[in-house]
């Protein structure tokens, strides 16, 4: 049996083999996980940075329209408060004209260092600076001959128009300077987009989605949470259903979105200032507020901002809405209804308002830090509505709508077709190019 004893040492081998595919399949595991951690890592760097950098860029731009806007309405609110002193020689109007001097020092020296190294707004400002020097003059020649008694002169100086002239090249330059920054948006977020569709592509597809997307819904819930904190009341319920703006770059990013535009100005502030002590002044915008407030709400309209004795109502913001134009023209057919009804159960002189609704594409976006967030619109569809309702002076109608507002309207399918009128084809103030008006048919 000797000869057959050599095959013994055979079963050592099974020993070696079942431990050597268990090594080489943990190793290879280890080796793929490490090379999606570095992808998923890879990925997350690109979106980290391409948030910091488009964010700030949005950011930069929506903080420098802000300002523009700040001190026009500051100016605005030197000028009311010069013309209610003249008008009535109540000291108590001397109050927003100091303040609104003293914020306009302030805020300029803001906006040169947001502008610096932008050559051609700096250019821009380098004419405004003037402009303003010289519109401050104008209203610090008529309180010092009031002072001096010679009221007469003093508003004789007004009627002379050199402060219309000078406020009016003062809203030149600053829409000049606006409409620039709206190009820069324009071109921010066409980059952030590129970089969002790179981000996606390669060969992490699935992973890089699912990093992406895990973290939008945490900067989402923030922003969400934010919002309710901050901004108007309409945005938190829309928020909470997860039905705003979570397309594209987000609520900080922003987007551009269709909407419907109404612009809204109380008329003769400065008949009423004239008749009326400050107190009265007040409870009159007070109760023009609360009729913009209630046509808004029942019309499915969101208030942007109030602007003194104005506001900017928007539709389909920042809730996609099929009948945004037509929920424009409906707020625009309320608001006069609410406004007739409350002259008519009041004692003060007839409130007349205008009224201006146009639609199209605009900016709409969030901007701020956690401590002040802002919604924001912006656009060419803003300015046509706000012209149209400066245009509503020299055609002698309470509201003037668009073309566009009433082809998006559909007036085929409702009442709004026999409802309007043309007025006119020319172009409004500003504009090169004019397009069909329309006013409310007799």
């Amino acid at each position: 049996m000797t000869p057959d004893a050599p095959p013994s040492p055979a079963p050592a081998r099974p020993r070696v083999l079942p431990r050597v595919g268990p090594v080489r399949s943990r190793a290879g595991m280890t080796f793929v996980g490490a090379v999606l951690l570095l992808l998923v890592g890879s990925a997350n760097g690109l979106l980290l940075a391409w948030q910091s950098t488009v964010q700030h860029r949005i950011t930069h731009t929506l903080s420098i329209d802000r300002a523009l806007m700040q001190v026009l309405a500051d100016l605005l609110d030197s000028e009311t408060g010069q013309r209610g002193y003249l008008l009535t020689g109540d000291a108590a109007f001397l109050v927003p004209y100091t303040q609104g001097l003293g914020r306009v020092a302030a805020e300029m020296p803001r906006l040169a260092a947001e502008l610096r190294g932008n050559t051609e707004q700096e250019t821009r400002l380098a004419a405004l600076r003037p402009a303003i020097d010289r519109k401050f003059a104008e209203l610090d020649r008529t309180i010092a001959l009031d002072r001096a008694g010679d009221r007469t002169g003093a508003l004789a100086l007004v009627r002379a128009g050199e402060g219309k002239a000078e406020m009016d090249e003062i809203r030149r330059i600053v829409e000049t300077m606006r409409s620039r920054e709206d190009e820069l948006l324009i071109g921010y977020q066409q980059h952030a987009h590129q970089i969002e569709t790179w981000v996606g592509l390669g060969s992490v597809v699935s992973v890089g989605i699912m990093a992406l997307l895990a973290v939008l819904a945490l900067r989402e819930a923030a922003r969400r949470a934010a919002l309710s904190r901050f901004l108007p009341a309409e945005l938190a319920p829309l928020l909470e259903r997860g039905g705003s703006m979570e397309q594209g770059g987000g609520l900080r990013l922003g987007e551009r979105r269709h909407a419907g535009i109404a612009f809204v100005d109380m008329r003769g502030s400065t008949t009423i200032a004239e008749r009326a002590d400050p107190e009265t002044v007040a409870i009159l915008i007070t109760g023009f507020r609360r009729c913009v407030v209630q046509a808004a709400r029942e019309t499915g309209g969101m208030i942007d901002k109030f602007m003194g004795d104005g506001a900017l109502v928007v539709f389909g913001v920042p809730e996609v809405r099929a009948d945004a134009a037509a929920g424009a023209l409906a707020f625009a057919e309320r608001l006069e209804a609410l406004v007739e009804a409350w002259n008519a159960g009041s004692a003060h002189d007839p409130v007349r308002i205008g009224i201006g609704v146009h639609c199209g594409e605009v900016f709409v976006g969030v901007v701020g830090d956690d401590d002040r967030l802002e919604f924001t619109v912006l656009g060419d569809a803003v300015n046509v509505a706000a012209r149209l309702e400066q245009a509503t002076k020299t055609f002698g109608v309470t509201t003037l709508v668009s073309q566009a507002a009433l082809d998006a309207a559909r007036p085929g399918d409702g009442p709004h077709g026999a409802a309007w009128r043309e007025v006119s084809r020319t172009a409004l103030r500003g504009r090169r190019e004019g397009f069909p008006i329309y006013g409310r048919a007799a």
